[in-house]
């Protein structure tokens, strides 16, 4: 959200472009870019928050933020910049899917610009976005340490604009590929909720192979663990379990010391792979199959053991999406109506931001048209009673 800001010294890094791009209206203009801080850095690159500024006020240059006008004088911002090396293909394709997406619970690109670095002489991307204040795994890390749980009523309306979010993804063909507590910005004040970091996201097509090595060690889904190459959107579901469960539990699920041994960690929980799994994802795979089962109770005991302080309907959730097969992992528009979210259809449903004695109303219901058609039917059991 635009805000207006003092000129104090108080950043690492200022500099002006000729050609800044505004996602919004396609216009390049010259901009004064002002860094603040560094609050990310991976293989990727770095992630800067940062303030932007138009140096040549024109009247195309008013824009439209979250709603609100801007003055072109004003710094916008903050923002999250995200700087990756230039012109390789991962980082292309993060760009057009970027540009393309529109979504409440997506992270939206406001700018872009190419820009040469002084280290290395070597031109980096960097892509303007909006920037919340945290991350479901700092939030996650935040109860753990108070040796609490997310509320309920805060992790029912995270994982459904979580849900959300996939549905609209998985309606352009678009993987995330890369779904994680640290993948997931979200505003504890609003309870708000945004998928960031689309550097490994692809939009599937059918029958084309794509690199099984994707999507962090403990997120991986098993088929992608075994080698498989034609995966579905269905990977994103399985990060999605894994996402849920690490709420209940305050840890992730399957922690593999090894990419070998994260199969075996899915084992503990889920049994032993069918044959049939290995057979229908990679017939090639020669690697250890976990077929000795770890514990004698059925695999619903199981869960309720794991799970032992969760909500039965949790648990349900839970033994819908972490499945082997990943035809027979729940869609987002199934999981959209688990009776796990029946308490967000309630008028009289508020959710208490942390630290705050005042409830505030979520706007979890506002489906585009594109979502309804995406809904088919289950559209009539979201309905608000």
């Amino acid at each position: 959200m635009p805000q207006s800001s003092s000129s104090s010294s108080n950043f690492i890094n200022e500099y002006s472009l000729p050609q800044v791009h505004n996602n919004q209206t396609s216009v390049a203009s010259k901009m004064t870019i002002r860094e603040r801080k560094r609050i990310g850095e991976g293989a990727f690159g770095t992630v800067v928050e940062a303030l932007l500024k138009y140096d040549e006020p024109k009247d195309n240059n008013i824009i439209q933020i979250n709603g609100n006008s801007s003055s072109p004088c004003e710094w916008l911002g903050p923002f999250a910049i995200k700087r990756v090396p230039a012109q390789t293909e991962y980082k292309s394709r993060e760009l057009e899917i970027l540009r393309v997406v529109n979504h409440p619970n997506i992270v939206s690109l406001r700018f872009f610009f190419d820009k040469t670095s002084s280290n290395d002489n070597k031109i980096y991307q960097n892509l303007v976005m909006e920037c919340l204040p945290s991350n479901l795994q700092n939030e996650i890390k935040y109860y753990r340490q108070s040796k609490y749980t997310i509320p309920y009523p805060h992790m029912k309306a995270y994982t459904f604009q979580l849900v959300r979010a996939m549905l609209y993804l998985h309606g352009f063909g678009i993987s995330h590929r890369d779904i994680k507590p640290s993948n997931i910005l979200i505003d504890p004040l609003t309870v708000r909720l945004k998928i960031c970091d689309f550097g490994s996201a692809k939009k599937l097509e059918l029958n084309q192979p794509s690199v099984s090595y994707i999507c962090s060690r403990y997120y991986r889904a098993p088929e992608l663990i075994i080698g498989c190459s034609l995966y579905t959107t269905k990977i994103d579901i399985w990060g999605l379990g894994c996402v849920i469960a690490e709420m209940f539990l305050g840890k992730p699920i399957f922690q593999g010391q090894f990419p070998e041994t994260q199969l075996k960690e899915i084992a503990k929980l889920l049994g032993p792979p069918p044959n049939t799994f290995f057979f229908n994802n990679n017939p090639q795979y020669r690697g250890n199959m976990y077929t000795t089962k770890l514990f004698t109770c059925s695999i619903k005991e199981r869960f309720e053991q794991i799970f032992s302080n969760s909500p039965q309907d949790a648990i349900d959730l839970l033994m819908k999406i972490l499945v082997y097969d990943p035809e027979l992992r729940a869609s987002p528009r199934r999981v959209l109506i688990h009776p796990f979210f029946n308490e967000l259809k309630s008028k009289n449903f508020k959710v208490y931001p942390r630290g705050s004695s005042e409830s505030i109303e979520l706007n979890l219901f506002n489906f585009s048209d594109f979502e309804l058609e995406l809904l088919g039917s289950f559209k009539n059991e979201l309905k608000i009673t």
